[in-house]
C-alpha cells in the first residue's frame, strides 16, 4: 500500500493498513487466480502490478489475464521497474495458457510514458474501454467526466 500512496510525487507512506485494507489483502492472498507482483529497491516496496487469470469458454477455453494496479512510486520511475514486472507477468500469463492479456490504462497516461511502455511490450490499443464507478470515483475520473 505504501507504493500506491507514493504513486504521485509527494505522496506519503501511510502509518499502517486499515482494518478494511487488511481484510482485502487477506482476500487477495487467498485468491488462487490473482497474483500480486512486487518490485523492491533496497528492501523497500517501489512497484506493484496485479494479474487475475479468468477461465474463459471462448478461444478454445484458454483463460484471459487481466492486469490492474500497475504502479511505481514516483521517485523510482523511468528505471525499468514497471517493464520488469510486466515482462514477468506476461511470462506467467503464457505459462498459464492465457490466450490474451487485457490491460486498461487511463487516457491521461498517454503523455507520461505508460502507453509507450505498454506498446513496447506488445500491447495494442485496439478497443474502446468503459468504466462505471459504483462507489467513489477518483478525482481523475471526475475531471474526465467534466471534459467529456
Amino acid at each position: 500500500m505504501s507504493v500506491h500512496a507514493r504513486r504521485d510525487p509527494g505522496g506519503e507512506v501511510p502509518r499502517s493498513a486499515s482494518g478494511l485494507e487488511r481484510q482485502t489483502w487477506d482476500r487477495v492472498v487467498r485468491s488462487e487466480e490473482l497474483t500480486v507482483y512486487l518490485a523492491e529497491a533496497d528492501g523497500d516496496p517501489v512497484g506493484t502490478a496485479t494479474m487475475m487469470v479468468m477461465p474463459n469458454v471462448t478461444y478454445a477455453c484458454a483463460p484471459t489475464a487481466f492486469v490492474e494496479a500497475v504502479v511505481v512510486a514516483a521517485e523510482h520511475r523511468r528505471q525499468g521497474i514497471a517493464g520488469a514486472m510486466l515482462r514477468q507477468l506476461l511470462a506467467d500469463a503464457r505459462s498459464a495458457g492465457c490466450n490474451k492479456v487485457q490491460l486498461l490504462s487511463h487516457k491521461r497516461h498517454a503523455s507520461d510514458g505508460a502507453h509507450r511502455l505498454y506498446s513496447s511490450l506488445g500491447f495494442e490499443p485496439e478497443v474502446e474501454g468503459f468504466r462505471l464507478y459504483l462507489q467513489q470515483a477518483p478525482a481523475s475520473a471526475q475531471g474526465a467526466r467534466a471534459d467529456g
